[in-house]
């Protein structure tokens, strides 16, 4: 497979968004720079594509992934819990909220912040993005071009990559309401206290 690599700068955010978004609406898979770190992406009604990521990642298929999502609609497409006021001041940001699903299960869901993102979702309208860390699962985040290139080029189709080292960025700070009490399971970019 050839792999397209695009920089992002400010002068083709919407170029760049658009070429994502054409590939991920045909059912391929793409990474990019999202607010936090970069991510492997894929619209999540995609199931062939969400297999290839756990694939890719070597991720343990036991580990579920977490989904981006354009705006506050579209959490309850996947839960009847409403965002608690407390959280909801951190959306759209880097916080990863777990919550009940609707077949007795947990789905983990985030609302990002960051322009180029917004406009994928402008393009993709009204779809949900599954996005794990672009990474060897158990392996160190990927900060810096090269590097992802060298580590993903044949296995995905476009890479989109930021020209500077995504230096100190961590993932999203994850947490769980599904139950009544509630749990920090990963502190990451955002610091959190639910005592």
């Amino acid at each position: 497979m050839n792999t397209e690599v695009y920089y992002l700068e400010e002068k083709n955010l919407h170029d760049v968004a658009r070429a994502v978004s054409s590939r991920l609406r045909k059912g391929d898979i793409c990474i990019i720079p999202t607010d936090t770190v970069y991510g492997i992406v894929a619209i999540d009604d995609f199931q062939d594509a969400i297999r290839r990521i756990f694939e890719i990642k070597k991720r343990p298929p036991e580990r579920r992934l977490i989904r981006l999502i354009g705006s506050l609609d579209a959490v309850c497409n996947y839960t009847e819990q409403k965002v608690p006021v407390a959280l909801s001041k951190y959306w759209p940001g880097p916080l990863t909220i777990i919550f009940r699903d609707r077949v007795g299960g947990t789905v983990a869901l985030r609302c990002p912040d960051d322009p180029f993102l917004r406009l994928i979702f402008r393009e993709i309208d009204p779809e949900v993005l599954v996005a794990p860390s672009a990474n060897i699962s158990g392996e160190e985040i990927i900060t810096e071009c090269d590097t992802l290139i060298r580590t993903f080029e044949g296995e995905v189709p476009l890479i989109v990559c930021l020209k500077k080292v995504l230096e100190g960025r961590q993932a999203s700070t994850i947490i769980d309401i599904s139950e009544k009490r509630w749990k920090v399971v990963r502190q990451g970019a955002l610091r959190i206290d639910v005592e």
